[in-house]
Order: structure tokens, then C-alpha cells, then sequence
């Protein structure tokens, strides 16, 4: 992970633009760094990092459009709309996110009848290179490149969410088979606002999370979290004995019902814990591959084939999710409805290569916030605008003012070798 030569706290959109006017004035890089969770090092700089902690208040409430500092984290944007009668229809599982770093990395719920969450941005102001707040809206070109971005059109400042009205979800998880989850997917995906499972694949089981709006009143039962320290002691069992007894509804079948932002953002882990965790655990990669949705059947049989062939790689259980496409260049999901897979695996020479080739040949991309498994050549062919991208953001930024080895490992800003900020004197 590249090491910031700075570290600013921002309080102001001007506090953002002077220290993008100062890195530019001494030669460095700049880039928001977000709440610093992303399993991928897409947040890093080796110039100024712009520390947003302080940057999260709410700007503007006008009708149904809502706009927030972008150093607000998801927890409190859903408290927030809660306070105004308003909601997304779809957010990320972590609390502690930023808004802007989850919308950058494209990050998703678990709908078929929602995008991801850029899908909810009506406009966005971003500091770009030359020192000035550019406000894009959805109707601008810019949109499309800018909604998930990795940062490098500049440093959101604002963000503006067009909301629903505020509303409450039931939530049942239940326990399948395999084979009845297999059965019943497209039926259980298409009935349900939000349809997500967790996939314990030695132990021939699926644990299904099934929400929809309800007009019943609140209860103060938690929501079961979909990955946890029992999921790993589960999977770690599964590679020596037979724990399907374990997995049942007694133990994993409950009913919630809550506001739309408790069912869909239940995660609040710190993360200096997360990442004091992935530091011990170094082996473990925390990838998520998306697929074509129309591939769902032949990427669940064949991924059943490769755990059964490799158990040694699976180190967690398996994330399942999907949503509805979207036009953002960059996003996982372009253009198609996908299917996200969560993969918790140990890299391990006798399985990594199986597991790239097999969702190489599904076509597959990867989510930008997570360990990126696929390599930049294959990822460049899976999107159609990736120079259309990489112009539009070298245009914005000729210098590479806010590019970092992540995205220049990815090729995704162009700039001559005499400007790029670490070459001048």
C-alpha cells in the first residue's frame, strides 16, 4: 500500500480545493482516502490524503433530493433520510463507508429491480485538477464516467440522492439445499425487493435472505448478518467432517422487521478492526466476481464443481447477489443485469488459477472496492468505454494528479512520462 507524503483533514469544500491547488503547486498526488476499508488498494496515495471524517454533514433536503458532504458514511445517510422521511432503495452492507468511496467503487445491494448504489445520484461536484468545483448532473456526458470512478475526475465534494419515501422491510432468512436453491432461484429473485444468500457449498446449503416493504410495525430483533465468525468456523469444518446438521433453521431461520436502511446496512465493524484482521489473516483474499445474471445456473454448477474439486480454497462461505444494470462506464455492472459472487479464498497455487480461468471463461468482471483477481488485460475487454474512460479522465487531469499505482496498474489515465507528478523536480 503506497504511504501519503500528507494528511489533511477537511472540513470545507474549500479545505478540498486548497489542498488539490497544493499538490498540484508541489508536484504530489491527492486523493480522498475514504474510511480506508476497501479490500483492494484503490483508496491509496503516495502524495496528500484527504482524511473527510470531519466532512459529513447534510447540505440540502429539497423534496425527494437530498445532498451530503462526501465524507458522510452510509450508517448516517440512512439515519439522516430517516429523519426527512426518506430512503435509498438500495445501499451497500457497511455502515462505516463513505458515501463517495462506496459510489466510486460501485458498490451494490442484493435487487434484481435495483442498480447499484450510483443509480440514486441525481448530481455530483467534484474539485478537479486545475483547482476548480465542477458540478456534473445526470444528464451531463461526464455522468457516466464520473458515478463510478475510482476518483480519478477529482475529489467529490458533494453529493445529491434523488430518495424514495421512507419504508420498512421484512426480512426471512430461511435454510435450503443446494439443489432446492438452484430450483427455486429465479422464482425467489423475481417475488423479492431484495433476495440475497450465503453459500456454504461442502455443506450442500444455502442460507437465503428474502426482504420486501411492509406496512407492519418495527421490531427490535437484529438483523442476522450474512458473514460471520461462525460462517469461517463452518466452512474450516466442512473441509474434514460433514456439518450440514449444523446448518438449520433453528439456528439460522429468523423474521426482522426494521427500517429499509437497518435491513440493508447492518454492518458497523471498525475499520482499523478490519483491517487488523486481513493483516493476520494475509492468505485470504476478500474478491467479489459479477456475472452476466443470464449465467447464473451454469456459474453456480460449475462453481460447485471447482469447490468440490479444491476445497482447500474456499476460506469462507459464498456471497450471492444480484442486480439490475446500469450505464455507468466503469461499473461491474454495465450494461447487463448481473450476478455478484462474494469469494473468501485462500491464494493457493492449486486453486487461484482454477478459480480466475473458470470466471474468465463466465465473462466475469470484478467489484473495484475488493481484492481485484482478474487481470487489467482481461478486465479491459470486458468493458466497452474503458479508453472512452481513461480519455475523459486524462483530459481532466493530464498531470495524474489523482491517479495512485491502482489505477495506473490499470491503465485507466493516459499522461506523458514528462508530466506525470513524481518525474518533475
Amino acid at each position: 500500500m503506497e504511504k501519503p507524503t500528507r494528511h489533511v483533514s477537511v472540513r470545507s469544500e474549500e479545505d478540498i480545493v486548497r489542498a488539490v491547488v497544493a499538490a498540484a503547486e508541489q508536484g504530489s498526488r491527492v486523493r480522498a482516502v475514504g474510511a480506508r476499508g476497501s479490500k483492494s488498494p484503490c483508496h491509496g496515495t503516495s502524495g496528500h490524503a484527504l482524511h473527510l471524517d470531519d466532512y459529513d454533514g447534510l447540505i440540502d433536503v429539497d423534496r425527494n433530493l437530498v445532498t451530503v458532504q462526501a465524507g458522510m458514511t452510509c450508517g448516517k445517510l440512512n439515519t439522516t433520510l430517516a429523519q426527512h422521511g426518506l430512503a435509498l432503495p438500495t445501499a451497500g452492507e457497511w455502515k462505516r463507508a463513505t458515501v463517495s468511496g462506496a459510489l466510486l467503487t460501485g458498490t451494490h445491494g442484493g435487487s434484481r429491480r435495483h442498480g447499484i448504489m450510483s443509480t440514486s445520484v441525481r448530481q455530483m461536484q467534484i474539485a478537479t485538477a486545475d483547482g476548480k468545483i465542477l458540478k456534473i448532473e445526470r444528464d451531463d456526458p461526464l455522468f457516466r464516467h464520473v458515478g463510478v470512478s475510482l476518483g480519478l475526475f477529482g475529489v467529490v465534494s458533494t453529493i445529491t440522492f434523488e430518495c424514495v419515501e421512507r419504508f420498512t422491510l421484512e426480512l426471512v432468512t430461511k435454510v435450503l439445499s443446494f439443489e432446492q436453491y438452484l430450483a427455486e432461484y429465479e422464482a425467489q429473485t423475481r417475488d423479492h425487493e431484495i433476495y440475497s444468500a450465503v453459500w456454504l457449498p461442502r455443506a450442500r446449503s444455502v442460507i437465503t435472505y428474502a426482504a420486501n416493504r411492509t406496512s407492519a410495525a418495527p421490531q427490535h430483533s437484529r438483523r442476522p448478518k450474512r458473514f460471520s465468525p461462525w460462517m469461517l468456523a463452518l466452512t474450516a469444518g466442512s473441509r474434514h467432517f460433514d456439518v450440514r446438521s449444523l446448518v438449520n433453521e433453528r439456528r439460522f431461520g429468523s423474521r426482522s422487521i426494521a427500517d429499509s436502511g437497518d435491513i440493508l446496512t447492518p454492518l458497523d465493524i471498525s475499520p482499523r478492526l478490519a483491517n487488523g484482521v486481513w493483516s493476520v489473516a494475509s492468505r485470504m483474499k476478500a474478491t467479489e466476481f459479477v456475472v452476466p445474471a443470464d449465467r447464473t445456473r451454469e456459474t453456480l454448477d460449475k462453481l460447485d464443481r471447482l469447490f468440490e474439486t479444491h476445497p482447500e480454497g474456499l476460506a469462507n462461505a459464498v456471497g450471492i447477489r444480484e442486480t439490475a444494470g446500469d450505464d455507468f462506464t466503469l461499473s461491474p455492472a454495465h450494461s447487463q443485469g448481473s450476478l455478484w459472487i462474494d469469494v473468501f479464498f485462500n491464494d493457493l497455487p492449486s486453486f487461484t488459477p482454477a478459480m480466475l480461468d473458470l470466471f474468465e471463461r463466465l465473462d466475469a468482471r470484478c467489484h473495484w472496492g475488493k481484492h481485484v483477481a482478474l487481470s487489467p488485460s482481461y478486465l479491459r475487454g470486458r468493458y466497452p468505454e474503458w479508453d472512452a474512460f481513461a480519455m475523459a479522465a486524462a483530459e481532466l487531469d493530464p498531470m495524474g494528479l489523482f491517479a495512485n499505482d491502482f489505477t495506473e496498474r490499470f491503465g485507466f489515465v493516459t499522461y506523458s512520462s514528462a508530466d506525470h507528478p513524481r518525474d518533475r523536480p
